[in-house]
């Protein structure tokens, strides 16, 4: 079955693929400049709409009732984890491990969801084993396609590089599939960035 309502709502997040590109061209200060007054005021009405009931009968209309899961009704949609996440990997993560993990991020999470929404049959707690083969697979994708960016990477070692982007993407599986607590939005960037950092630290 496809699961429309999945991929309605992942195409309303498609937007965030613009940060990593634009990320690419410009430096980290400019895109900082961008992103801290976006994620304040993503914050600013995620959270007013708790406290103003107008707003909220309008937010519900226009976007709860057709995008949102059960447990974003309550709290902080998904592309406010987003932004804060993508956020805290520019300021952590040198550039191109920060460009590499929000890759990882949009296209792995999104292809776990609607899989496993879709054509999910073995769970594992919350998420299913098959979502979290297709988030493997499409990761190693991705790191395929972002390790090849020359003037990224500069002339970093593929073969190494490509080691350790595939063992990023194994560890965001990982916390994709067992529930953490948190978002995936925030954990998904921040391990893979991780695992990707002591790569190069060893």
């Amino acid at each position: 079955m496809i699961p429309w309502r999945e991929i309605r709502r992942k195409i309303m997040h498609i937007y965030p693929v613009a940060i990593p590109i634009v990320y690419r061209f410009v430096t980290k200060d400019t895109i900082l400049t961008l992103l801290i007054p976006i994620c304040a005021l993503y914050v600013f009405f995620d959270v007013f709409r708790h406290m103003h009931d107008g707003f909220k009968s309008i937010f519900d209309r226009c976007i709860t009732n057709h995008f949102l899961r059960e447990h974003e009704k309550y709290g902080l949609i998904g592309s406010s984890y987003f932004i804060f996440g993508a956020l805290l990997s520019i300021i952590i993560f040198p550039k191109p491990v920060a460009i590499a993990s929000l890759y990882v991020l949009i296209v792995c999470d999104a292809t776990a969801a609607i899989v496993g929404t879709g054509w999910g049959k073995t769970r594992i707690f919350k998420k299913s084993l098959e979502g979290s083969i297709a988030f493997f697979i499409s990761g190693i994708v991705v790191v395929l396609f972002v390790l090849q960016d020359k003037p990224l990477w500069g002339e970093a070692a593929m073969q190494n590089n490509l080691s350790w982007g595939i063992l990023a993407v194994f560890g965001a599986a990982m916390v994709e599939l067992f529930p953490t607590g948190l978002d995936d939005n925030l954990t998904i960037p921040l391990v893979a960035g991780m695992i990707m950092m002591f790569g190069f630290w060893i």
